[in-house]
């Protein structure tokens, strides 16, 4: 094998790694920020649960709004060479998505914060993003029921 088949072989082994090195950083980052997200919904629907709303919040694993469950979950879109994560939220027909951007700021409406500054401690515009999500699940359920039109 001469040099220059070499030399690209091992360029694309690289590229490969810093992929596959990115997926597996950014998957560990969007499971820590759906975690934070479950207990920032989770606080809002003890609050709704403590004001007598039909809700389920026993932990933040299992959440249900008037019998609809309420689904946070990463989403990681990783085709090669890039990676993109989020975190979607929904409950019925209402949707809400956190942004995980490439230079580790999280976009969850206001202002963005940086991952760090997210693990230290949930900030306000964090948590108000999350009961405007539990806001809207509450309003399309009790219009709804729930089901999809």
């Amino acid at each position: 094998m001469n040099e220059a088949t070499k030399n690209l072989l091992m360029m694309t082994i690289k590229e490969w790694s810093k992929f596959a090195a990115d997926r597996e950083k950014f998957t560990g980052i969007a499971q820590e920020v759906t975690a934070l997200t479950r207990k920032s919904v989770h606080e809002s629907l003890q609050l709704l649960k403590s004001q007598s709303i039909d809700v389920e919040c026993d932990s933040p694993d299992t959440l249900k709004m008037m019998g609809v469950p309420i689904a946070i979950d990463p989403v990681i879109d990783a085709t090669f060479p890039n990676v993109k994560v989020s975190v979607v939220l929904k409950c019925g027909g209402a949707t809400r998505t956190i942004v995980i951007n490439p230079n580790l700021t999280i976009s969850a409406g206001g202002a963005l914060v940086t991952f760090d500054q997210l693990k230290k401690g949930i900030p306000p515009a964090f948590e108000l993003n999350a009961a405007e999500f539990v806001r809207d699940a509450f309003l399309y359920v009790a219009r709804t029921g729930g089901k999809n039109n």
